[in-house]
């Protein structure tokens, strides 16, 4: 394998990248924002063509052919749903020539498992931490990788060089890289951002079903902690389904250490222990202050 960063980051081969979505679009306007002039090229679902370039503006090619899209170009980005992951390999694979892939699912174990077998050493599954509560190329924004995690999960059989080369790629577009398996990143990410959207979603519903149809309801007397604690239940439904259920088992255990901590509240509370629960209340306010 020849290709180093340079051929795909500064300016010989394009960049391509699969599916205009928050992050696909986002990654494209980073691109041409700190590396203007350099070829890219967009991979979009013929519905979708037209919206995607009056979102992007000029300079960036974009395509439904997946073939037309990936020949001679130098790295590869799939941003679309993982569902669909897959397919586009299988398609994209003839005309790839020794270009690296990469991933920016939410989910690293189903993604890895169905690309490694036809992209092999080439691929690096990776996941940026980014995104928000508005989804579609509609939301997308050219800083949204500055100061991220953006997480990647090269296998045992990944080549060094690509290695190296998407960690530069991801670290190009702002993101702070940290490397783990698959299994890892999946059993983290449950806990870090799939349950909390699982919870805010809950807890939407828990409040905002029961709003009386008439007079005064909960919802009229929310303040900045209900926002707060459940802006991302507004994120993308169908999306937020397809993470849920590839990452099943990891989301399941972790509901369970959720309830586990919900049923130690219930306890203190419906015993009145107000020590127990001054110092349950305390531990987690240390932990949330630490992350600023």
């Amino acid at each position: 394998m020849s290709v180093h960063p340079k051929d795909f980051f500064g300016s010989l081969r394009p960049t391509v990248i699969i599916g205009p979505g928050l992050i696909g679009g986002s990654l494209a306007l980073a691109l041409r924002e700190k590396v203007p002039g350099a070829p890219l090229r967009v991979w979009a679902r013929e519905r979708s063509l037209q919206k995607t370039r009056e979102a992007l503006g000029g300079g960036i090619f974009v395509t439904s052919d997946v073939r037309e899209a990936v020949e001679g170009s130098g790295l590869v980005v799939f941003c679309c749903p993982i569902g669909a992951m897959q397919g586009l390999a299988r398609e994209m694979r003839g005309v790839l020539g020794d270009a690296l892939v990469t991933d920016a699912g939410s989910v690293k174990g189903p993604v890895v498992e169905v690309l490694e077998p036809i992209l092999g050493e080439r691929f690096v599954g990776a996941h940026p931490m980014a995104g928000g509560e508005r989804g579609g190329i509609e939301a997308a924004s050219g800083n949204l990788f500055e100061g991220a995690t953006c997480i990647i999960t090269p296998g045992a059989e990944t080549a060094a060089e690509a290695i190296a080369g998407i960690r530069s790629f991801w670290e190009g577009v702002g993101c702070r890289v940290l490397s783990m398996s698959a299994s890892q990143h999946d059993r983290l990410v449950a806990l870090a951002s799939h349950l909390p959207h699982a919870v805010a979603s809950a807890l939407t519903l828990a409040v905002g079903s029961g709003d009386a149809q008439g007079g005064s309801g909960p919802l009229d007397v929310i303040g900045r902690g209900f926002r707060d604690s459940t802006r991302i239940a507004a994120g993308p439904a169908g999306l937020w389904a397809e993470i849920f259920l590839a990452n099943r088992a990891e989301v399941l255990l972790a509901l369970r250490d959720f309830l586990g901590a919900c049923h130690e509240f219930e306890a203190m509370l419906r015993d009145a222990n107000a020590a127990e629960l001054e110092d349950f209340l305390s531990r987690a306010g240390m932990i949330r202050r630490r992350l600023g």
